[in-house]
């Protein structure tokens, strides 16, 4: 490797660690309220049983509202972890591309921003009902919806429509969008079908993952394994 291609790499690790704190940050940004609220559903209500079940379940939902507005969408996360590992075999790239790679996979998540900063004005124009429920505080960020959900008005969506549409959205399409034109770019030929399908197959496979292991790792951050 040469000083030129370490110093393309360092770059690219600083965009990707940019683009990470940026995310984080934005997503970081709906905790005041999300965390007020919730604090507001499990406050004591004067019943032994319901009391005890809110103080059982306190830590595991502050776990969980932290975690889902620190780490960036787990179906796009995995997609561009698969397409930075399938890209290089698949066009038979030198090791010096592995930078363009990179940025090509930073690019695609930049979307996550736009999505970030809808969740946080919805967040904090949203107003809450007299009498907040926990999962109003968990889940008020993805009351931001670019997907199928969006037909439905907040919170009345079935679940496997809000299931779909946390993985399906404009969002992804975009990312997914900005992926294909980086690979024509990369390939060095004009867009083809394959350039589209790719990381659209990326997505679908993260997508069926994340829906697969998503109880199995809700239950874990609870704390109920």
């Amino acid at each position: 490797m040469t000083a030129r291609d370490g110093g393309l790499e360092r770059h690219s690790g600083w965009t990707l660690g940019r683009l990470a704190v940026v995310i984080a940050v934005a997503g970081a940004a709906t905790l005041p309220r999300q965390l007020s609220l919730l604090a507001r559903a499990l406050a004591p209500s004067g019943s032994p049983l319901r009391d005890a079940h809110h103080s059982a379940l306190e830590m595991g939902l502050v776990r969980v509202v932290v975690l889902d507005r620190l780490v960036p969408p787990p179906t796009v996360l995995i997609a561009a972890v698969m397409i930075a590992i399938v890209v290089e075999p698949a066009l038979a790239l030198a090791e010096g591309d592995r930078v363009r790679v990179r940025t090509v996979v930073a690019l695609g998540l930049v979307p996550v921003i736009v999505q970030r900063l809808g969740e946080l004005a919805l967040t904090y124009l949203v107003q809450a009902p007299p009498h907040v429920a926990p999962g109003f505080a968990v889940t008020l960020p993805q009351q931001f919806a670019t997907g199928p959900a969006i037909l439905w008005p907040a919170g009345e969506a079935p679940a496997w429509i809000e299931a779909l549409n946390a993985r399906v959205n404009l969002v992804t399409l975009w990312s997914v969008g900005i992926w294909a034109t980086g690979l024509r770019e990369l390939d060095g030929q004009s867009l083809s079908a394959w350039h589209i399908a790719l990381p659209t197959v990326c997505l679908l496979t993260a997508g069926l993952l994340t829906w697969w292991l998503g109880p199995l790792v809700l239950s874990i951050i609870l704390g109920h394994p």
